[in-house]
């Protein structure tokens, strides 16, 4: 109070009537040295003098220390529902007394029958053996069994037919399932006519002349441009 009194006597405070000046219009109170006139800081109009204005904590210091309170009582109060202040006293069997036990136990009877039923364990080893020995046997004739350059669409062995390729699609005379004779050769893919030649179809060309066992030995190939190459072993 000592201090608000000196503070008073120290300075004296107004509000500013002039409507031209911006401190009258903010409404701002303002602070004057108790020995210099009370006037505008600004405009230089007289103020008219008002009360001190009221700091922060005058206005809501109440208030403020109400909710800290009010805070306080309630987590003291939560803490001691919540048995962690002593609160309640009950242990955990007398607050479940009344409850019905529902610690039921479900048995799967098929898991049951099956563990009863004694399994033989040798026959299952024996047929687990046969079948381990059959994906051998079947892996290794897979590895010795040369690559087919025809597919399984080939149905004649001997005669006149038609054989498909990977690069191609042979018609003509067959032998032993292959080339063998007069036959054109349409390819789809780029491949060497001759193996001991550089010369290579592309895909749409054909090759029309003599086969042996499988290979061109002579012919004519007629290429997309109009060329057209004669070809010999």
């Amino acid at each position: 109070m000592a201090a608000s009194r000196n503070e008073h006597v120290r300075f004296r405070y107004g509000i500013c009537l002039n409507e031209q000046c911006s401190k009258c219009k903010s409404k701002e109170v303002q602070e004057i040295p108790a020995r210099k006139e009370l006037v505008c800081a600004e405009c230089g109009k007289p103020l008219r003098e008002c009360p001190r204005p009221l700091t922060w904590w005058e206005k809501n210091g109440k208030k403020a220390i109400g909710g800290v309170v009010a805070v306080a009582v309630i987590g003291v109060g939560g803490l001691w529902g919540s048995g962690l202040l002593g609160g309640s006293d009950k242990t955990a069997s007398e607050q479940n007394a009344g409850q019905p036990e529902q610690n039921t136990v479900q048995v799967d009877t098929t898991k049951q029958k099956q563990a009863e039923t004694p399994v033989d364990t040798t026959v299952t080893k024996q047929q687990t053996a046969v079948e381990e020995d059959k994906k051998d046997i079947e892996s290794k004739d897979d590895t010795k069994q040369p690559s087919k350059p025809a597919t399984e669409s080939q149905k004649i062995a001997n005669g006149r037919g038609t054989i498909n390729f990977p690069y191609g699609t042979y018609s003509g005379d067959i032998r032993n399932g292959k080339p063998d004779g007069a036959g054109v050769m349409t390819y789809s893919k780029a491949h060497k006519v001759v193996s001991t030649k550089d010369v290579v179809a592309q895909p749409g060309e054909r090759f029309d002349g003599v086969f042996e066992n499988g290979k061109a030995t002579f012919g004519t190939l007629y290429q997309k441009d109009g060329n057209v190459i004669k070809i010999k072993r």
